[in-house]
């Protein structure tokens, strides 16, 4: 029952805002508080493949118990998200950077206490080089066209499309500088445009025009989601 109380509070941390997209969960939650006769300082993170890690401390009374529980959240709907452990599933809803979930111990069998209680998380900041390295994307969901955006240490960097055209593989290259504005947030600059980014855990966002970089493509911009490039493994074949 005293798990219970966590996975609670935990799911405050886990679930989406008003037209929210499904990777938004993505990235670190923190709440500290008081809820009845319990207490908590918990921090939730939630990873791009659908997993999360819980870990604080809860004291309810004169216990303490020290949180390292592993999690699942999925996507609901609209502003929900679904977090879920062996027991329970609880919604969580997102409203900009802040989640929120409804709890009630008497209900969850926690304590004999029928009240409604509304738990909220905030995010926190991400950090300002959490952006350095390589990432990659397809414009549109068209894999054809793939973005590759390289982050360097120095503020600088560069974004290239590689896509199809008329049956010929093309590449564009543009060099870029990007900075930190706050929270989850950066932006970028290449040509005189620029682009707008936010980072969800390992997931980010990206706000392109296509017809900068693909000829007869869209002049409207675009979000495209990318993620942290992985460098395939070889492949070594054992000698015969």
């Amino acid at each position: 029952m005293f798990m219970l109380l966590i996975v609670c509070v935990s799911t405050a941390g886990c679930i989406a805002s008003t037209n929210t997209a499904p990777y938004e969960l993505g990235g670190t939650w923190v709440s500290s508080g008081n809820v009845s006769i319990a207490s908590y300082n918990l921090t939730l993170e939630c990873y791009g493949n659908g997993t999360a890690e819980l870990t604080g401390l809860v004291s309810l009374k004169n216990v303490s118990k020290n949180i390292n529980e592993d999690l699942k959240w999925a996507y609901d709907q609209d502003n929900t998200f679904l977090l879920s452990s062996e027991n329970t599933a609880i919604s969580v809803i997102m409203n900009g950077d802040t989640i929120s979930l409804t709890i009630n111990p008497a209900k969850m069998g926690i304590a004999n206490v029928d009240i409604d209680y509304e738990l909220t998380m905030t995010r926190s900041p991400t950090s300002p080089d959490a952006l350095i390295g390589l990432w990659n994307g397809t414009i549109e969901g068209n894999v054809s066209n793939e973005v590759m955006v390289d982050f360097m240490t120095n503020g600088t960097g560069s974004i290239s499309v590689i896509y199809s055209l008329d049956g010929v593989e093309k590449q564009e290259l543009k060099d870029m500088t990007w900075e930190y504005v706050d929270a989850n947030e950066y932006q970028a600059v290449y040509d005189s445009n620029t682009a707008s980014l936010e980072l969800f855990g390992d997931r980010l966002t990206i706000t392109l025009i296509p017809s900068e970089f693909i000829s007869g493509a869209s002049n409207t911009p675009v979000t495209i989601l990318i993620e942290p490039f992985i460098v395939p493994t070889p492949i070594i074949e054992s000698p015969v």
